[in-house]
């Protein structure tokens, strides 16, 4: 019976994975994957996942004189997959010098869009380009698989994309007004033309704030409706701002002013850049806040009326402090327990790493990760900065940017543990037969946690305990714990490896608790 145990419990603990917000070891290494892809200046903007659970990194690469596009696929396991063009990696020249990729999209027929910023001539332009599945340009794709659209007068630079059920590719970011920058998007249909539907002309240029202003990031809605998200300014300094669209491009009066809100969070510059929708329609931002000496993390979330949500943080709002000095949230992603998960990077005292937060649903940031919420990784030999998140389907959280070779900058993504939640629940079948049973799969913890004298987990025994008066009196609330399933299989697994410690003999299938 012991020696049953211990087997399980090794095979158990082998299986279970690390705590949340600790690097995952079966990625890359440690953790980590560092790619060299051009000269200098490679630099990770944007992930797409596949449901392989390939992972797609988008950006752009210095390549001979100028930055180009530049892609990587990676296995589920961190190694390049040379099934795409051969190296894992694609470079694109797109207009005639500097190409900056912002965002990457991933089609349901396996195609990646990525949209950016290119040099058309004597200015910058929207620049879009899609590639097959094999990492070659799609020529059914405005032929040559480029596509340039100029929107304001000069320095017009695409910063989001996203993709509509119907395979219309909505773009944002900013063009120039000839004195400062507006909020500008464009509608394209899926070959690359743009939609005159969209506005007439398939642009649309809106005003926002009284001196500039700048898209981050879009979230089309369930019912077509397209947020945008970004920066703005007022008389002083920078806010928050937002605005909505129908789906015929004009501004959705039911929403903020207008179709506008501005939103003011620190004592100086905000700056909002990445949102997401949850699925009772409240809006997610994350971005950047100045506390009048450095930067923090920041967020706010809206009710679908563009008001702020009081039930979220203090009035709706976040400031959170991470390092020593600038904080910079980058990235936000949404788990399906309502969870929020926030990426960027963070100054550590004598350089920028790598830094996450992950917060409750309502704000308070959520301390099952890394013990305080919040964790920062070192990457390269100095400064690494993460510029996107994704959550993969088994609830790991990989985030990319740039790191620091001690030379010059490569692409860099590290991979975090998720933890339980909806997506991600560990398995309380202690015995292996595939079902989870008060009668027996938690008697062999409930009793082994509550009467070995070097239990480990005497921090949880009080909780624990909890979790199983009420699994006396309903078992199926066994299975809907996945933390608990979690802690106790990992903390009872290690402990029987570790001790090799036989179960009270009244221990038996079937025996009731």
């Amino acid at each position: 019976m012991v020696a049953l145990l211990w087997l399980v419990a090794s095979a158990l603990a082998a299986a279970l994975p690390g705590a949340p917000g600790t690097l995952d070891a079966t990625f890359g290494s440690g953790g980590k994957v560092i790619t060299p892809i051009g000269s200098s200046g490679d630099t990770a903007t944007s992930l797409a996942i596949q449901p392989d659970g390939k992972i797609i990194a988008g950006g752009f690469c210095f390549i001979s004189s100028n930055n180009d596009f530049c892609l990587a696929r990676y296995l589920a396991n961190g190694a390049l997959d040379t099934s795409f063009n051969s190296t894992g990696k694609v470079t694109s020249e797109i207009g005639s010098s500097q190409d900056y990729g912002n965002s990457v999209a991933l089609q349901p027929d396996g195609k990646i869009v990525v949209a950016g910023q290119c040099v058309n001539g004597a200015s910058t332009a929207f620049c879009l380009a899609r590639y097959l599945a094999d990492g070659s340009l799609d020529t059914s794709f405005n032929v040559n698989g480029k596509v340039f659209t100029s929107i304001g007068s000069s320095g017009d630079s695409a910063r989001s994309l996203a993709l509509q059920p119907d395979g219309k590719i909505v773009v944002a970011g900013r063009c120039s007004n000839g004195i400062n920058y507006d909020f500008c998007l464009a509608r394209y249909d899926a070959n690359g033309a743009l939609d005159l539907s969209f506005n007439t002309t398939g642009k649309v240029i809106t005003s926002i704030g009284n001196s500039g202003a700048s898209v981050q990031s879009l979230a089309l809605q369930p019912d077509g409706k397209i947020l945008v998200a970004g920066e703005c300014a007022n008389a002083t300094d920078l806010d928050f701002c937002l605005a909505r669209y129908l789906t015929d491009g004009t501004l959705d009066s039911s929403f903020g002013t207008s179709g506008r809100v501005i939103t003011p969070i620190g004592g100086g510059d905000d700056r909002a850049n990445s949102l997401a929708l949850r699925p009772d329609g409240k809006i997610v931002v994350a971005g950047e806040c100045s506390n009048a000496t450095d930067f923090d993390f920041c967020l706010a979330r809206y009710l679908a009326n563009g008001s702020l949500d009081s039930s979220f943080g203090t009035s709706g709002k976040v400031i959170t402090p991470i390092g020593g000095g600038d904080d910079r949230a980058n990235s936000l992603a949404l788990q399906s327990d309502g969870k929020i998960i926030v990426a960027g990077f963070c100054n550590t005292g004598s350089n920028f790493d790598f830094c996450l937060a992950r917060y409750f649903a309502n704000g308070a940031l959520d301390t099952y990760f890394n013990d305080t919420g919040k964790v920062t990784t070192p990457i390269g030999s100095s400064t690494d900065g993460a510029k996107t998140v994704a959550l993969q389907a088994d609830g790991n959280i990989v985030a990319a940017g740039f790191c620091d070779n001690g030379v010059s900058y490569e692409f860099c993504l590290a991979r975090y543990e998720g933890g339980p939640f909806d997506a991600k629940n560990c398995s309380l079948d202690i015995d292996g037969d595939n079902r989870v049973l008060a009668t027996t799969d938690s008697l062999i913890h409930h009793r082994f946690a509550h009467t070995h004298p070097h239990r480990p987990w005497h921090h949880r025994k009080r909780r624990d305990r909890r979790h199983h008066l009420r699994a006396k009196r309903h078992p199926q609330h066994l299975a809907a714990n996945p933390r608990l399933s979690c802690d106790t299989v990992r903390d009872v697994a290690g402990a029987v490896k570790r001790l090799g410690a036989a179960l009270p003999d009244s221990v038996s299938p079937g025996k009731p608790l």
